[in-house]
This record gives structure tokens, C-alpha cells and sequence, in this order.
């Protein structure tokens, strides 16, 4: 029988900038804001190689014995494992709402995040010192590495073909989404906050708090609501 009171280790890039959560990463932001949300044990280890991770990306988590790779899955496999049930009461159109803006923040407005972040300039003078936290014989080889890599990744992918211009209209375009489906509610459906948050919460909190000098950053920035139900969950978890 697993014990369901044993820690979860989760493993995932370190925090940078002070930034108010446990990683600069938002797919760990998301793991971690999950975890808390359904009072489970866990311990954040710093590991800033996504190589030793079973699908070689951060973060991972150790359950029951076995490492388990992708955000997603892992939240999935502890909810099976544990006999965990969440969004319990909501509609199949809102099941499907929350998996149709899952997956625009994690396949488009990621993307985003990482050039706005990473290659456009104005971000990168930040994201520069993300990679302080190596150890110096290293870390210029990797951070030169890791953005040229990035580079390539997001010209394959589709958004790095693009202008600047456009790239930044992508992301207003993404937040313009959220803001209009968070509407007046704390959280996306309302009092409680639902699985959806905790992806929503870890996109929206590594624009928020992460100082770049991005348009898309400024512009989430300049929403209120947005900005609040950063707070919020972090005031709630954090």
C-alpha cells in the first residue's frame, strides 16, 4: 500500500530575482500552488539541470519510489494513486473551458514567456541573472547555450518567426482571455479556487513578479484584477 503521508520530493529550477514562490519556473510554480492546494506533504528541491529528470524537463516529482515527469501527468498520477478528486461540481463546459486556457497558457503563452523573457533584450538584461545561481565555471557556457537552444526551439515551434510586435500582441492577447473568463470572481470559478488556478497562478505569477522590462509584462502590470488574484493565491499559499 503507498503511503499517502509521505512527502512528495519535487524537483525544479531554483528562484530568482526574490521572487515571492519557490521557483522561477512556471510549470513548477503550478506543481507546487497544486500540491498546497490539496494539503500535501511535499519538499521543493533546487535542480537546475532538467537533464536528470525522467523527460529530461522540469520539474519532476518523486511518488511512491518513481520519478514522474510533466506537470499534468504528475498531477494526474497523484490524484489516481492518492484517491484525490478535485473540480468536483463543475459543468463538462467548464471542464473543458479549463482545459482549453490550460493549454493555451502552457503551448501559446509559453512561447511568449520565454522570448519575452529570454531573447527579446529588454527581458534578457533579467534573465541574465537567472543563471547567477550556477556555479561560475559553468555558468556563461550554459547561459550562452541555453539562449541560443531557446532560440531555435521557439523558431520551430511557431512564435519566434515573428516580430517582436507581433509576439507581444500574442501575449496581450492571451491575458485579454484570462481577464475576461476571471471576471469579478477571486478565482476562475468562482469562491474556490479550482485545478485551472494553480496553472493560471503559475503563468500569470512569473510575469507578474519577475522584473522584465517586456510590453507583455507591463501590460498584465496594468490589470488590476490580474495582479490582485496574483496576490491573492500567493497570500493564500505562499
Amino acid at each position: 500500500m503507498n503511503d499517502t503521508q509521505a512527502p512528495l520530493d519535487v524537483y525544479t529550477f531554483g528562484p530568482a530575482w526574490d521572487i515571492p514562490v519557490l521557483t522561477a519556473s512556471p510549470f513548477g510554480v503550478k506543481l507546487i500552488t497544486w500540491l498546497r492546494m490539496q494539503d500535501l506533504p511535499h519538499r521543493v528541491h533546487v535542480e537546475n539541470n532538467p537533464g536528470k529528470g525522467p523527460k529530461g524537463k522540469c520539474p519532476w516529482v518523486m511518488v511512491d519510489g518513481q520519478a514522474l515527469g510533466d506537470s499534468e501527468m504528475v498531477i494526474e498520477t497523484i490524484k489516481q494513486r492518492r484517491g484525490i478528486r478535485t473540480d468536483t461540481g463543475l459543468t463538462p463546459q467548464q471542464l473543458a473551458l479549463a482545459t482549453a486556457v490550460r493549454l493555451m497558457l502552457e503551448d501559446h503563452f509559453h512561447q511568449v514567456w520565454e522570448h519575452e523573457l529570454f531573447i527579446f533584450d529588454g527581458g534578457w538584461k533579467r534573465a541574465y541573472e537567472f543563471f547567477d545561481q550556477l556555479p561560475p565555471g559553468v555558468r556563461v557556457l550554459v547561459r550562452n547555450v541555453a539562449r541560443s537552444a531557446l532560440r531555435k526551439q521557439l523558431h520551430a515551434r511557431g512564435v519566434g518567426r515573428h516580430t517582436h510586435e507581433q509576439i507581444v500582441q500574442m501575449g496581450i492577447e492571451d491575458l485579454d482571455v484570462i481577464e475576461t473568463l476571471l471576471g469579478d470572481g477571486p478565482f476562475f470559478f468562482g469562491e474556490e479556487p479550482r485545478d485551472i488556478d494553480a496553472t493560471v497562478f503559475g503563468f500569470l505569477s512569473l510575469t507578474y513578479w519577475t522584473p522584465s522590462e517586456s510590453p507583455v509584462w507591463a501590460n498584465l502590470r496594468s490589470r488590476r484584477a490580474l495582479c490582485d488574484y496574483c496576490e491573492r493565491i500567493r497570500e493564500r499559499y505562499y
